[in-house]
C-alpha cells in the first residue's frame, strides 16, 4: 500500500482499518466452514510496515506514525472482541514507511520499490491548484515531474501526480486511485493530461463521476470532485459510479464517459454544418460609461427624449437568467453626429473616450476616437439566440434564451445572430446538456459554456428540413410556456424543485425528439446519449481529417 501526500495518515488509517475488518470476516467466514482454522487467530497478516507514505510537512509526518498506531491498537481490540486472543502492540515494532519530502520531487521507487509482479496500490487526495493560481515553488515542482516532456502550463497542479503515478505504474501491476478535483476530467485540461497518460498503455478501471466531498482536514476541502483509477491495460470489468449506481463500461475515457478515448480541443468554426457561428457577445470596454440599468435610462429619456433612439437592452447571463433590466448606449458611426447632439448621449460618449485615452493598453487607447463603438462588437440586427456563460450546475437544463433583433448580448454570455428556433431546441435539449456537462470546463462547481469547446465540437448529423421543422415546433413550445409564466424569472422556472409541470413536458418533447435524431431506440441513461456523442465525434472528426487530407493531394 502506497500513499503519495499522505497528509496525518487519514487515508492510510482508514485503509488499514478496512483491511483488517475484511480479514475479521474472513476469519468468521473460515470458522463457520471449518472450526479448526481458529488456529489463524494468533496474529494479523495485516502489516503496518506495508503502509508508505509522503507529506512535505514534518510534524504531518508524525501524527500519521502514531495514528497507524492508533489504529492498530484500535483494531487489535476490535480482534479481541471477536476472537478472545491477545495480539500484543508493545514493544513497538511496527512504524509504517512514512517519510518527509516532496512527492513531486521524491522518487517513489526509493520509497516504495515497485519490482512490477508486487500488488501495490496508490491511494489519495492530492493537491490540486489551477494553472492560473500556483505560486512559484508549484510551479518549480513540474520539471521534477515531466523532464524533458513538453507540458502546457494549464495543466492542475493534481496533474503531477496523475502524471508521476502513471509513470510508477507503467509496465506493473500496481494501480492508483486518486480523489480529484473534477475539473480534471473537464473541458481542455482532458486533452492536456490524459494522453500522455494514455499513451503509457494505461486505462481508467473505475470512476466515480462528479460529487460534492468534505474531509476532515483543518481547511475543509468542500469541493467538487471525482476518483479515478489507472492501471494497465487489460481484460476486466470497468465501472463508472454515477448517482449512486454503478454502471458497467467498454472503455472509460478522459471525460469518465462510456465512449472511445477520443480528446475534445478548441475549435474556431463549428464541427457540424448544421451549426451556424456563436461567437462571444459584445464587450464595450468603456469604464462603465455606456452601460445604463433602469434609472438611468429613464433619467436620460425624462431629460431628453431623442436619448431612447439610441439605447437597447444589454443582456449578459445574469440579466437573461435573473430578468435584471440593463441598457446600452448603441450608436453606428453613421449615427454619431446626429447622437453627440443628444446632450446625455454625448457625455457619455465623451466619458467613454476620456477613459479609454487614459488607459496603458494601445489597443483601448486606439479606440478613444471611437467612444461609440464596443471594443468587441458581435451584434447584429437579427433575432439571436443568448446561452450563458456561466450556469448552475444543479438546473436539469441551461437556460438559453431566443431574443429579439434590439437587444444586445454582452460578453458575459455567447451569442448566436441569424439563429433559426431549431437551433434553440438542440441547444436546450438533454442531449446537449449532457455533452455540456461532460465535456465543458466549470467556474467554481457551476457549468461553464464555451463557444470553442462545447458548441464548436457539438456533434450534430446532418437535418432534413422536416427536422428543422419539427424541432421548431417543440422549441416554439417551450417558448410559449415560458411566457404562461413571465411573472416569473429564468432562475425560478429552472429551479429543479420549482420547474413547472408544463414547461418540464415542453422540455421533454424536445428531448425525446432530439434524441430521435441519434438514436431509434432512445436512451435509459446519459451514459448511453454520451457514448453515442463521443463516437460521431470521433466519426465527423475521422471523415474532417481525411477530407483536408484528400484535398492536400489534389
Amino acid at each position: 500500500m502506497h500513499i503519495t501526500a499522505c497528509g496525518s495518515g487519514n487515508f492510510l488509517v482508514i485503509a488499514y482499518k478496512e483491511l483488517r475488518r475484511l480479514e475479521h470476516a474472513i476469519l468468521e467466514r473460515l470458522t463457520e466452514l471449518n472450526p479448526k482454522h481458529q488456529v489463524l487467530f494468533a496474529d494479523s497478516r495485516i502489516n503496518i510496515e506495508n503502509f508508505y507514505g509522503i507529506e512535505i510537512d514534518d510534524f504531518a509526518v508524525e501524527v500519521a506514525i502514531l495514528s497507524l498506531w492508533i489504529a492498530k491498537h484500535q483494531m487489535n481490540a476490535e480482534f479481541k472482541a471477536k476472537f478472545g486472543p491477545t495480539i500484543p502492540l508493545i514493544p513497538l515494532k511496527e512504524t509504517g514507511r512514512i517519510v518527509a519530502g516532496n512527492a513531486t520531487r521524491v522518487d517513489w521507487n526509493t520509497v516504495c520499490p515497485n519490482n512490477g509482479t508486487d500488488e501495490i496500490y496508490l491511494i489519495g487526495n492530492p493537491p490540486y491548484k489551477g494553472g492560473k493560481s500556483q505560486g512559484k515553488e508549484m510551479k518549480a515542482d513540474y520539471p521534477f515531474v515531466f523532464g524533458k516532456r513538453p507540458y502546457s502550463k494549464d495543466l492542475d497542479y493534481i496533474a503531477l501526480w496523475f502524471v508521476k503515478g502513471a509513470d510508477y505504474i507503467e509496465d506493473t501491476r500496481a494501480e492508483l486511485s486518486f480523489v480529484t478535483t473534477n475539473s480534471v476530467a473537464q473541458g481542455e485540461h482532458v486533452g492536456l493530461m490524459f494522453p500522455m497518460i494514455f499513451d503509457k498503455g494505461i486505462e481508467i478501471g473505475y470512476a466515480y463521476t462528479s460529487f460534492k466531498w468534505e474531509n476532515n482536514a483543518k481547511r475543509n476541502a468542500g469541493v467538487t470532485v471525482a476518483v479515478i483509477n489507472l492501471r494497465v491495460k487489460r481484460p476486466g470489468q470497468k465501472f463508472i459510479f454515477t448517482d449512486g449506481l454503478q454502471v458497467e463500461a467498454r472503455n472509460i475515457n478522459g471525460y469518465l464517459a462510456d465512449a472511445p478515448s477520443v480528446f475534445i480541443y478548441r475549435r474556431t468554426g463549428a464541427l457540424s454544418p448544421s451549426l451556424p457561428r456563436m461567437a462571444l457577445g459584445s464587450m464595450p470596454k468603456d469604464g462603465g460609461h455606456l452601460i445604463l440599468d433602469t434609472a438611468a435610462r429613464n433619467h436620460a429619456i425624462e431629460a431628453t427624449p431623442e436619448s431612447d433612439r439610441y439605447l437597447k437592452r444589454y443582456v449578459g447571463s445574469a440579466e437573461f437568467i435573473n430578468d435584471v433590466q440593463r441598457f446600452c448606449v448603441w450608436v453606428s458611426d453613421a449615427q454619431l453626429a446626429s447622437a453627440k447632439q443628444v446632450a446625455p448621449i454625448a457625455a457619455r460618449l465623451e466619458s467613454v473616450a476620456e477613459w479609454r485615452e487614459s488607459r496603458k493598453e494601445a489597443g483601448v487607447r486606439a479606440f478613444a476616437s471611437f467612444p461609440n463603438r464596443f471594443k468587441q462588437n458581435a451584434y447584429k440586427s437579427t433575432e439571436s439566440i443568448i446561452v450563458p456563460r456561466v450556469s448552475s450546475e444543479n438546473r436539469d437544463y441551461v437556460p438559453i434564451g431566443y431574443l429579439d433583433q434590439d437587444v444586445v448580448i454582452s460578453d458575459a454570455a455567447n451569442a448566436v445572430y441569424d439563429a433559426e428556433p431549431f437551433l434553440f431546441a438542440i441547444l436546450t435539449s438533454r442531449m446537449h446538456n449532457t455533452w455540456l456537462r461532460a465535456v465543458a470546463g466549470q467556474l467554481e462547481t457551476r457549468i461553464r459554456y464555451g463557444a470553442y469547446i462545447v458548441y464548436n465540437n457539438f456533434p450534430v448529423p446532418m437535418l432534413a428540413d422536416a427536422m428543422k421543422d419539427k424541432l421548431t415546433e417543440t422549441a416554439l413550445r417551450v417558448l410559449d410556456v415560458r411566457e404562461y409564466h413571465c411573472e416569473r424569472t429564468l432562475a425560478e422556472l429552472y429551479d429543479p424543485d420549482k420547474m413547472p409541470d408544463d414547461l418540464r413536458v415542453a422540455h421533454k418533447a424536445v428531448d425525446d425528439l432530439v434524441d430521435s435524431i441519434y438514436s431509434k431506440k432512445g436512451y435509459e441513461t446519459d451514459e448511453e446519449r454520451l457514448s453515442d456523442l463521443f463516437a460521431m465525434y470521433e466519426e465527423m472528426t475521422a471523415a474532417e481529417t481525411a477530407k483536408g487530407a484528400k484535398g492536400s493531394m489534389k
